[in-house]
């Protein structure tokens, strides 16, 4: 990394929950910046950090009440040890800092979306992660479509907005197919050719469409499935009640990075039916692992990332998903190695580099 060391607090409370998208994001990010030289605080509202991260300052201090922690803890132990720039990846900042700050937005998809979302989560980005974004010295939006609903939601463009994508593992990278199939078969007795879809089971992601579609090519007697991988999510239980009845899905809950891997590798095809994403990245991770990925049209962050090597389906019907993955299945070629190609693009030390620049440009603002 380029410049002096940065000393650089980061808000980790992300890291004592379920492992995923954001705590994959923190810690790739920050093993690069230490990696690099830069000092990483990882500030917890833990006696005990349930991911400790080889090479980091661990701040553990346990007090009643997240917010609590946020607003009187942080401040104070950010003044006392001068730390350059305080980053919330998970979007949440003290009400004041004696440091610049940085602040992620992943997706704003509880505002453009209200109704299919928990009406506490949809309130915390009204009210918490508005007043962090607008007092943020500078705030990363992991995607264009992202950056654009900060400026449309909360007021702020690109004077303080900067854009940094997502990265995609080494270890997503083609393998063999045929060891990949069989761990799948014994797993969960799963044949290929199948469909994969990643993500929780909720109305967002679109995957009643993807349901349907699968209903509509056994009924026509073809022989793919589709598999879900993932939680339950909010009023996803009707979801996944159509999927068990249509006789064309497998439902396997959430799944560890070696089953993901073998899912990836040895599916047939991947689907992102959603109807929105912040950014999308178990696409650009199918993609790397020479999957053909299928997303839907006009699904802001999606599209933007995937779509210039994924087939992109224009309508939301049953018909048209059939077709979309039936050509998927049937000519992967081109699909493979333009998604190869594309994902490549989408690595995490050029994403480290990209966010060091962001917390390097906030602590000298």
């Amino acid at each position: 990394m380029s410049g002096r060391p940065l000393r650089i607090a980061v808000d980790a409370n992300v890291l004592e929950g379920p492992w995923g998208g954001i705590p994959k994001y923190l810690t790739r990010i920050a093993a690069e910046l230490i990696a690099g030289g830069d000092q990483i605080d990882l500030l917890a509202n833990t006696r005990r950090m349930v991911r400790p991260l080889p090479g980091a300052h661990e701040v553990g201090v346990r007090v009643k009440g997240t917010a609590i922690w946020r607003n009187g803890f942080v401040p104070l132990w950010l003044a006392r040890a001068r730390a350059d720039v305080l980053w919330a990846p998970e979007s949440v900042l003290p009400r004041w800092s004696p440091v610049p700050t940085v602040a992620t937005i992943h997706d704003l998809a509880s505002l453009r979306w209200p109704e299919i979302k928990p009406e506490r989560h949809v309130r915390l980005f009204e009210t918490t992660v508005a007043r962090s974004v607008r007092g943020a010295t500078r705030t990363i939006a992991v995607s264009n479509a992202t950056a654009g609903d900060v400026e449309h939601f909360y007021g702020v463009g690109e004077q303080r907005v900067r854009v940094v994508p997502n990265g995609v593992d080494a270890r997503f990278a083609p393998g063999d197919r045929d060891a990949a199939r069989a761990a799948v078969r014994e797993r969960w007795g799963i044949e290929a050719p199948f469909v994969l879809h990643v993500g929780s089971n909720e109305p967002r992601k679109g995957i009643d469409v993807l349901v349907e579609a699968a209903a509509l090519a056994r009924t026509s007697g073809a022989n793919w499935r589709v598999v879900l991988a993932g939680s339950p999510g909010f009023q996803g239980e009707r979801i996944e009640a159509a999927a068990r009845a249509s006789g064309a899905c497998d439902l396997l809950g959430p799944v560890d990075d070696e089953e993901l891997l073998d899912l990836l590798r040895a599916a047939g095809a991947f689907a992102a039916p959603a109807l929105y994403e912040g950014f999308g990245i178990a696409p650009l991770e199918a993609m790397a692992c020479g999957v053909p990925a299928v997303i839907a049209a006009d699904s802001g962050g999606l599209e933007e990332v995937s779509g210039p090597a994924a087939l992109v389906v224009s309508e939301r019907s049953a018909e048209a998903w059939r077709r979309a993955l039936e050509r998927a299945l049937g000519q992967p070629g081109e699909w493979v190695e333009r998604g190869l190609a594309h994902a490549a693009k989408f690595r995490w030390p050029a994403v480290a580099a990209q966010t060091r620049t962001v917390l390097a440009e906030a602590a000298g603002a």
